[in-house]
């Protein structure tokens, strides 16, 4: 059994549907093992039922061949979010928690993505945070987005920041799996989302052709732990209602 202090409690707290995708993002890899695992076969749509498989699965393509040699449960996803960290080129301080490294990957991505961006587009995403109070933001002009938090206030913060991971993994998710995230009981959020999966879906597509040669783990490992960022950030804040008071 192989458990990660800082994905396993992440994804236990998830229904099979939040935890679907990672399924796929491993299921899309030749080299995955799950899709001959007992468990996977018995209930393939539950993955609730298998998460330590998951789990494995996640640390596994983290690790390199030699590694994974000695160390038959991969690496910690710690090591996992700072590899794919370093991939997208996020910057982040060492000390930073696991938390902090997913952040940094999903804003990375987003900033890249904001270059591509409408007119429309930046405008929609600078209104998600001055409705949290950040009253001067100018996308256009290149702002980082971590001063543009540093703008909010803490508890704001955190649904902001729970946003941000919706935009970009919904937009990952349907540049890898053909598919966005279900978010049928909120027709708002469905909208706003909707909106960024093209610039975001070119940053990854982007990050594919750069990382190509590195070797195709990275196929599954950004994927997931961009997800992974989105349900650690949905198990805290999903209940608070998009555009409401925060």
């Amino acid at each position: 059994m192989v458990i990660d202090s800082d994905l396993t409690p992440v994804l236990r707290a998830c229904s099979d549907e939040d935890l679907i995708p990672l399924r796929d993002y491993i299921l899309s890899a030749s080299t995955n093992w799950l899709d001959i695992n007992d468990r996977y076969e018995v209930n393939p749509d539950r993955p609730s039922s298998y998460v330590n498989d998951l789990v494995y699965e996640i640390r596994t393509f983290g690790g390199n061949t030699l590694v994974n040699i000695f160390r038959d449960a991969g690496v910690p996803y710690a090591e996992v979010a700072r590899d794919v960290a370093s991939k997208v080129k996020a910057k982040y301080d060492e000390t930073a928690s696991v938390e902090e490294i997913e952040w940094a990957i999903l804003t990375k991505i987003l900033e890249q993505a904001i270059k591509d961006m409408s007119p429309e587009e930046r405008a929609k995403l600078e209104q998600i945070f001055r409705d949290a109070g950040a009253d001067r933001v100018d996308l256009s002009a290149g702002f980082p987005l971590g001063l543009i938090m540093a703008q909010v206030g803490i508890r704001a913060a955190g649904f902001v920041a729970y946003q941000v991971a919706v935009i970009v993994a919904n937009a990952v998710a349907k540049a890898i799996l053909g598919r966005g995230l279900s978010f049928a009981a909120n027709a708002a959020l469905t909208r706003i989302i909707g909106m960024f999966a093209g610039p975001i879906g070119w940053v990854i597509t982007g990050i594919w052709t750069a990382i190509d040669i590195a070797g195709p783990a990275y196929r599954v490992t950004i994927p997931c732990v961009c997800h992974v960022a989105y349900l650690r950030l949905k198990n805290q804040y999903s209940g608070m209602e998009l555009g409401g008071d925060v």
